[in-house]
Order: C-alpha cells, then structure tokens, then sequence
C-alpha cells in the first residue's frame, strides 16, 4: 500500500502495518479500509486524517486515526471526492433518461467518467434539495434498481443490471465453511403493492389498482409505494413488481466465515473463485438450509486471507427502502 499527503503528493510505501480489511458493499458499491499501525512507526504523523491511502485496486481517504494500545487503527473511505466535491444547491433532475445520461450529467467536470452500462430503461431522477453528484449517483443505484462498481484509481463508473456471476461456487460445512449466523425476518413483508405516480397515477390491471405475488404465503398483506417521478403506467408496474418480488418473501441473510479454496489449490479456482455480487449455493446440514443467495458485503483481509467473510442476502431492498423516495418528495 502506498501513502499520499492531503496534497495527493506521494510519501511512501507503507511497511508495518497489520489487520488490513477492505470491506466492499454491493448495495452502494462504497468500499472502506481499515489497518494498524505501530506508534513507533517512521510515518505514523503523516498517516492523518484527509491523507491518502492507495491499493493495487482502490484509492482511499482516511477519515479516523485512533490509538489502541501501542498501535493506531485507520480509517479510511473510498476516495470519491470528486463526485462529493460536485455540487446542486438547488436539486438535480433528468426526466426520463438512461441510468448513463443521469450519472454522466452528475459528474459532469469531475473527472470521472461512464465506462460501461448495461441498462437501458428510463426513468426520472429529481432531488428536490441540494445535493452532491455522489448523492445522485446513489440515487441512480436505487431508481434504476441498478449495481455500480468504482474505480476510484482510473474515476471509472460500471453501472451492471446485475453486478458478479454464478461460478458453481457453493459453501459447505466441513469443507470452505467454518461459521454461519443466520439473520431471518418479515418485518418488510408484503403480498400485494398499491404504486401511485405522479397526480395520483395508479394502475389498472383489469380493473386492480395493485400487483400480487404470493410465492411464499398466501396471506393478503397490502402496502402503499408511493414515487411522483413514475409518469408513465408502465415504467410504475414494471417497478412495482420487482420490488414486490423481493418484498413478498422474508429477508434472509448470513454472515459466513469461509475457507478461500480458490487461493490454496489451482484446482479449486474455477469453482471456488469468488467476488462481490456472486451468486453462491449455501448448504448447512446443522440448519437445513440448502439455499442460493448472493454475496451482499465482502470483507477481504489481504494478509491473512483465512479470515475473510462475505455476507450473503437473498434481497436488496426492505420496504423502509422502498418507501424513502415517497419521503424525499414530501
């Protein structure tokens, strides 16, 4: 890892430190990195807070140094200060336009740029009060129900229908997984969804103003969402229903402590290699879950890769999520 001043200047390659973790988010595609290091080290009063910190992948900006013992933690965030630094004081908006034409207006003059994307529908994208190009960015993730990966180093935006793969991988006790804790809950549960859009647009589904899924209860449970950006009927079903569809079943996630096969065997690379966003079957013989479930967080420790762990989620949104553009607008 290298340091750089607050300047962007470079200091040095940073010897000493221990317990680096960089945990990778798939539902806003931030990163952060934390690390130790001595008191006593040669650059221990230049690793401050709003210096840099560069990987072979990521650039961060440390946010928090604090004593522990003989030792310092560091904190650092995902350097987009850029896009931060971008700023609307009166709102942003786009009207119907691509996921691409929305981030490329709000990042406009950055430096960062749209290297690839593949959605294609349109929607409307309004905050009402003053916001950065970062916040819009991430609104962009939500709207167009989208996953984007940065590339803090080259300032590149990937904006993915679905961010990572189905390799094959698959977690299994006695073998690539040594602890799970298991979280399950239906306090976001709904079976049939009323969308209003703009001036009170509703549907009309041969006569229901509302779509169902009931692929894990029959039970009726109706819920109101509510976005004044929806002006056409058939961009407002299309959303509804895919939020209905990870609505309508309960949340379940697991933290797992895994075993990385794909980095002790050639062998096992192709079947075992795995990132953030990948899909992967989930086999607990302890609590009878046979499941496939994506991985939501990822926590890599560079220098002792036996401790990583991953975070598997089977959904992205809860209906609290669901339901905040309604209070953006109000």
């Amino acid at each position: 890892m290298e340091l750089y001043n607050d300047m962007h200047e470079k200091v040095c390659v940073l010897h000493g430190i221990k317990s680096i973790c960089i945990e990778s988010t798939l539902k806003t595609g931030d990163k952060e990195i934390t690390f130790n290091f001595r008191k006593t080290n040669r650059y221990a009063k230049q690793i401050k807070e709003e210096a840099y910190i560069r990987t072979d992948k990521d650039e961060f900006v440390i946010k928090q140094v604090e004593p522990d013992g003989d030792w310092f933690k560091c904190t650092g965030t995902l350097n987009v200060e850029e896009m931060e630094g971008k700023q609307f004081p009166t709102g942003f908006e786009t009207v119907e336009k691509t996921a691409e034409e929305c981030c490329r207006a709000a990042v406009e003059g950055t430096g960062w740029n749209v290297t690839r994307c593949d959605v294609t529908k349109k929607r409307t994208v309004r905050i009402e009060q003053n916001c950065s190009g970062w916040e819009v960015v991430q609104q962009v993730i939500t709207i167009y129900r989208c996953e984007i990966a940065f590339d803090s180093i080259n300032k590149g935006i990937a904006i993915y229908e679905k961010f990572g793969e189905d390799r094959g991988a698959y977690f299994i006790e006695r073998l690539n997984l040594k602890r799970l804790q298991i979280q399950s809950n239906t306090y976001d549960f709904c079976t049939r969804l009323i969308p209003v859009g703009k001036d009170n647009l509703m549907l009309n589904i041969d006569g229901k103003n509302y779509v169902e899924n009931y692929q894990y209860s029959k039970k009726v449970k109706t819920m109101t969402w509510k976005d004044e950006r929806y002006t056409t009927v058939e961009s407002l079903q299309e959303d509804a229903e895919a939020k209905l569809e990870e609505l309508s079943k309960p949340y379940r996630s697991y933290t797992a402590d895994v075993i990385n096969l794909a980095e002790q065997s050639e062998e096992y690379k192709e079947v075992f290699t795995i990132g953030l966003g990948d899909t992967v079957l989930l086999i607990s013989k302890s609590t009878g879950i046979r499941e496939s479930h994506r991985i939501v967080k990822f926590y890599e420790y560079p220098q002792t890769k036996e401790k990583n762990k991953v975070e598997l989620a089977n959904t992205r949104l809860s209906f609290e999520e669901v339901q905040k553009t309604e209070q953006e607008l109000s």
